[in-house]
C-alpha cells in the first residue's frame, strides 16, 4: 500500500531499512527538537518512546503537510534512538569534539542502545508504542579510527556518535548482541510483524 505509512523523519537510514522489509514509507520530518529534552538512564525505553510520540504528534497534527505530502496516509512511525553508558545518556552529538568525547569514553566498555517507537493511527486516533534495546561493546578503538570516523562526518546525527554498521564496515572492534536494527535506528524484528498485521499484510517490495 504505497503512500500508506509515513516516517516522522527524514533519516534515510530508516527509511532504507523500512524499504529493506518491503514498507514504502514518506518521510516529513518533525518540528521536534528532541535534542532539547532530557532522557533518563534508568527510563530510558519509556522516554525515547515518549520522544517518539511527539514527533508523531506533531506530524499528526501539522494537517496541511500531512495532505500535501501523504494524502492516502493511514499511519505514522516515528522513533528515538539513544545509548546509555553507565548512568550517562548518549545522544546526538553537538559538534565534532562532543562526538569524540562519546567515543572516547566508550572505549573498551559495553552500552545499551535503546530505541522507542510510536505508531499512530490516523484515522482511529490510535496510538502504539514499543522498544527494544540491544548490548553494543567496544573494543579498544585506535586513534587513526577515531580520527578518520570523525573526519568523514559519520557522527552527524547519530546517537552515541555512530551508526554501527559503518563501523562494523570499517573494521572497529564493536560487538553486539540483540536485534543490530536496534541499534542503527529501528526494531525491525518487532516492528515488522505489527506493520505488516497494520497494513493488511500488502507490503512494497520482494
Amino acid at each position: 500500500m504505497s503512500g500508506s505509512l509515513v516516517l516522522a523523519s527524514t533519516s534515510a537510514r530508516r527509511r532504507a531499512m523500512l524499504s529493506a522489509a518491503g514498507f514504502d514509507a514518506i518521510s516529513i520530518s518533525p518540528f521536534v527538537d528532541d535534542g532539547g529534552l532530557a532522557v533518563r538512564a534508568d527510563h530510558a525505553a519509556e522516554d525515547c518512546c515518549a520522544l517518539a510520540w511527539f514527533k508523531g504528534a506533531q506530524i499528526m497534527n501539522d494537517l496541511v503537510r500531512l495532505k500535501s505530502h501523504a494524502p492516502s496516509a493511514r499511519f505514522i512511525l516515528s522513533a528515538d534512538t539513544v545509548c546509555v553508558l553507565g548512568s550517562r545518556v548518549l545522544g546526538k552529538p553537538r559538534d565534532v569534539d562532543h562526538a569524540r568525547h562519546m567515543l572516547e569514553s566508550a572505549r573498551d566498555q559495553s552500552q545499551r542502545v535503546v530505541t522507542g517507537v510510536c505508531i499512530i493511527g490516523i484515522a482511529e486516533k490510535s496510538r502504539d508504542m514499543l522498544a527494544d534495546s540491544s548490548e553494543v561493546r567496544f573494543g579498544a578503538i585506535s586513534d587513526r579510527q577515531m580520527d578518520e570516523h570523525l573526519e568523514q562526518g559519520g557522527w552527524i546525527g547519530r546517537a552515541g556518535g555512530y551508526n554501527l554498521e559503518e563501523l562494523v564496515a570499517a573494521g572497529w572492534p564493536v560487538e553486539w548482541s540483540g536485534d543490530q536494527s536496534t541499534v542503527t535506528g529501528l526494531p525491525m524484528q518487532l516492528l515488522t510483524p505489527i506493520l505488516k498485521r497494520l497494513l493488511g499484510g500488502r507490503v512494497v517490495g520482494p
